[in-house]
């Protein structure tokens, strides 16, 4: 994976106040940033990661409607 590569060949995905999603077309990967905290994800990875953190909060709030769509990314 190049990790030497400009930042300005990433897309933003999606934002908030906790995260932001990009995606990179010169490594072709996902970066996750949480806070400090950064992964460089293989995007079958982060679908399942998306999968897994969309079953948890399901779990966790029996119930509760979640959004069917998240928003846009405003770049």
């Amino acid at each position: 994976m190049n990790t030497d590569h400009a930042t300005d060949d990433r897309q933003i995905l999606a934002r908030c106040a906790v995260c932001q999603v990009e995606h990179c077309a010169d490594c072709d990967t996902v970066h996750l940033h949480v806070g400090h905290a950064s992964l460089r994800l293989t995007m079958a990875a982060f679908l399942s990661l998306c999968a897994t953190l969309l079953e948890a909060a399901q779990t966790a709030t029996p119930g509760a409607v979640l959004p069917a769509t998240p928003r846009r990314a405003a770049n």
